[in-house]
């Protein structure tokens, strides 16, 4: 290409990088022979020599989640302006698969990891792999934070603000509704935002406040949940749901029954996901920025990888909830 172009190897390099050293005329004469020739850049042979891959593993709790699949836009457009290429796997919130998934992405040789998990099983793993001098960002926060840096919504906040305006608006018995029990052995970070919202006020929650759908699929929620949410619909005032994508066909179900949310239930959420605001009843939730939430953790990944963080300073940071009060909740100005 070089010769067919009638300059340097280094300079046909640097243009197939778009670097601005290289005017745009050559550049664009660079790509044009490069095409004649159907040149493909041969990454393998690039890594070898730099021991880099350019391209960074990023571990889901699951794909289906429009929060999470956000985030993972963000984090792939961010990379990519970077220079990197993402590899992203769903562990469904298996540990077995999230095992098989940090074993995959460091065969593939990635040249870092990303990591939103609700296990703390692996945690030690990936303190050793950041101790070898690897890096691993996580999006996730625990009670008890491991020596990793960590960038992540904070859940607690967040389930606490919006069960709190529930109370403020006088109901007493706010039901928690989720897609599951925690099987973890540690306590939900929503599940104790709200709990701490009930005592602070003097309410002490019991299992009768609590209403377990099975699943975050609500087309897959089985006829018993399924009798129990409408139950606690009709002898309830108030819901905290805590994902959007739940309390969406919740409210939707709920009023095919005779329920009307506003008017004979209140109903609160957390993520702000983008159809929040469209629902059939807007929602009142919960949101974070999850942009800042992204880059914040690719930044320091990338610092990671320059060699540019000291091996024992981590950092945790927890992003800061923003409360949208909307028609769901019943009442504007709290």
């Amino acid at each position: 290409m070089a010769e067919k172009v009638g300059c340097s190897i280094n300079t046909v390099s640097l243009a197939l990088k778009d670097s601005p050293r290289i005017s745009e005329a050559t550049r664009r004469r660079v790509k044009e022979v490069a095409s004649d020739l159907n040149y493909a850049s041969n990454n393998m042979a690039r890594a070898l020599v730099l021991k880099k891959t350019g391209t960074i593993g990023l571990i889901l709790r699951n794909i289906s989640s429009l929060l999470l699949t956000t985030e993972a836009r963000y984090i792939e457009q961010y990379l990519e302006q970077n220079g990197y290429t993402m590899y992203v796997i769903a562990s469904h919130d298996d540990l077995k698969m999230e095992e098989k998934a940090i074993n995959l992405m460091l065969s593939n040789k990635v040249d870092g990891l990303i990591v939103n998990t609700q296990f703390t099983d692996n945690l030690s793993r990936l303190e050793k792999l950041r101790n070898q001098g690897f890096p691993v960002v996580l999006l996730s926060g625990f009670d008890r934070m491991p020596r990793l840096d960590a960038v992540y919504p904070n859940l607690i906040k967040g389930a606490y603000l919006s069960t709190k305006h529930l109370i403020q608006m006088g109901h007493r018995s706010v039901i928690y509704v989720s897609s599951a029990r925690d099987e973890t052995g540690m306590a939900d970070p929503k599940y104790v935002g709200y709990e701490r919202a009930l005592r602070e006020a003097g309410i002490t929650p019991g299992p009768d406040m609590a209403c377990w759908l099975g699943s975050t699929d609500f087309h897959l929620v089985r006829d018993e949940a399924l009798g129990d949410l409408l139950r606690k619909g009709k002898s309830e005032q108030a819901f905290f749901i805590t994902q959007d994508e739940l309390a969406i066909p919740i409210i939707r179900f709920l009023y095919k029954n005779g329920i009307m949310v506003p008017k004979d239930l209140s109903v609160t959420s957390i993520d702000n996901i983008r159809f929040a605001d469209s629902a059939m009843v807007p929602l009142t939730t919960v949101g974070f920025d999850l942009r800042y939430i992204s880059h914040h953790a690719i930044d320091i990944l990338l610092e990671q990888i320059r060699g540019e963080r000291p091996q024992d300073q981590f950092e945790d940071v927890a992003a800061e909830p923003e409360f949208y009060i909307r028609e769901s909740c019943g009442y504007y100005d709290i």
